[in-house]
């Protein structure tokens, strides 16, 4: 099993290699519009070469293929173009607090806001607190 796995992560080194003279290559425009299959090819390489717990026949199966890692990256690109989850990012954004600590802000907020902000998430009369419902 050895062997095998050692065989197949050359060729998927190799094949990041190829993909890394291809995009030395590029001009920095068409680089900026390919980053998300960059990045699927440099995400599928560190997965399968540093977290992957491969199986004999998943490492069989990819070295059926001259470029496995293309074969997976493309799997990985097809998932990432789903947009759906997007939706659950962009709630924390507006859920969490912590991005008005973390981000520069166009400009500070002024103080009647801040009160604005806090009183809109404080909890309304006749509600009662999680703490309250439990008891």
């Amino acid at each position: 099993m050895q062997d095998k796995l050692d065989q197949l992560f050359e060729r998927l080194n190799e094949n990041l290699a190829e993909f890394r003279a291809k995009w030395a290559a590029m001009s920095s425009d068409a680089l900026i519009d390919s980053s998300r299959e960059i990045t699927a090819f440099k995400d599928a390489h560190y997965y399968l070469t540093e977290s992957h717990g491969f199986g004999p026949e998943e490492a069989d199966y990819l070295l059926l293929f001259q470029n496995p890692l293309q074969v997976v990256a493309d799997k990985w690109l097809e998932r990432t173009e789903d947009l759906s989850d997007f939706s659950f990012a962009l709630n924390e954004v507006f859920d969490k607090q912590d991005a008005l600590r973390d981000y520069d802000l166009k400009e500070k907020p002024s103080v009647l806001e801040k009160l604005r902000s806090a009183a809109s998430s404080a909890v309304k009369p006749g509600h009662p607190s999680r703490e309250q419902e439990v008891r």
